[in-house]
This record gives C-alpha cells, structure tokens and sequence, in this order.
C-alpha cells in the first residue's frame, strides 16, 4: 500500500495541500516557494468561487424570472381566450335580447317563454359576475372610448351628441370594451 502511494504521490490530502501551498511535490525541500505560491492560489480559487457563486446566482435569478414571465404570459393567453369566446357569445345573447323583444302578448303567462326569460337573466348575471358588463347609451353624452355613432338626426330637447338610440349594444371587461356600442345621436 505505501508503494502505492509513493507512485501516485502520495495520499490525496498530501496532493491537495501540496497543491494549496504551489507545490507538485510533497517533499519539504521548498518551504519558501510554498509560502510565496500559497497566498495566491489561494485568493485565485477563492476569486473563482465567488465567480462561480455569482453566476449561480444570476441563474437562478434568470430562471425565476423566466418562470414568472411563462406564467403570466400562460394567463395572459387564458385571459384572451375567455374574452374571445365571450365576444363570441354577446351575438348570440344579442339574438336572445331581440326575441325578448318582439315576445307575443298571448306567451306572457306560457312556462316554456318564462324559463327562456329566465335564462336571459341568468346569462346577464353570470356575464356580471365575470366583470362584463353594459355600456350605458341611452340619455348618456357619446364618448368615442365607449361608443361607436352611426347615426345623427335633429333631437328637440336633447344635447348635442346625446345619444338618442343604441342599434347594438356594447360591452366593456373591466377596462378593456369588448365591443363599442353602436348608436344613434342627437345633432
């Protein structure tokens, strides 16, 4: 076994602080080199290990971020796909609002018409819920954020740009108009 040693150099723990102290060679003969080496590897390593530790650090930092921006931009497309779907469905609410609208007198008291009036209430305050919700027209001053005029005729009694009649209505999702309310105004 020590003939073993004596060929690879010695024990793994003589190489190390050989290497340490600037020394390939175990023996002792070369004290004062050892001293002049060792300080300097020694702030070189330490210099090195800071740098590693660094770039560790800007790693980790990276792909916390790189998780984050994944992630909100993963939201982002769920947000969007919501919004698209739901814009896709204010046409057929629409056409629900239109047959409401020309319900025969004679099914005021039918089952069947009342449940369908039921559904609409219900659509509206799921729509609500979401934080979808109407744009007012009617009475209300045009605003070119909110409203899209389609139509200008003399009103007596109303305000310039007031809006007289709402053709479709439109629809706003917290900040953001899903769809501009098309209306007629006052000239």
């Amino acid at each position: 076994m020590k003939e073993k040693n004596k060929k690879t150099g010695g024990k793994k723990e003589d190489r190390l602080d050989s290497r340490l102290h600037g020394n390939d060679k175990v023996s002792g003969d070369n004290k004062a080199d050892e001293h002049d080496k060792g300080p300097s590897l020694v702030k070189e390593m330490e210099a090195e290990n800071a740098a590693l530790k660094e770039m560790l650090q800007r790693a980790q930092a990276d792909f916390i971020n790189y998780r984050q921006r994944v992630e909100k931009e993963k939201a982002e497309l769920v947000a969007y796909g919501k919004l698209e779907t739901i814009k896709d469905l204010l046409e057929v609410f629409d056409n629900f609002e239109r047959a409401r609208n020309h319900f025969p007198k004679e099914l005021e008291g039918n089952e069947w018409a009342q449940g369908m009036l039921a559904v609409e209430k219900q659509f509206v305050a799921k729509m609500n819920e979401m934080g979808i919700n109407r744009i007012p027209t009617v009475g209300q001053m045009f605003d070119p954020n909110l409203h899209e005029a389609i139509h200008m005729e003399p009103a007596k009694g109303k305000k310039s740009n007031e809006i007289i009649e709402e053709y479709e209505p439109g629809y706003i999702y917290k900040d953001k108009v899903l769809r501009y309310a098309k209306v007629k105004l006052a000239k």
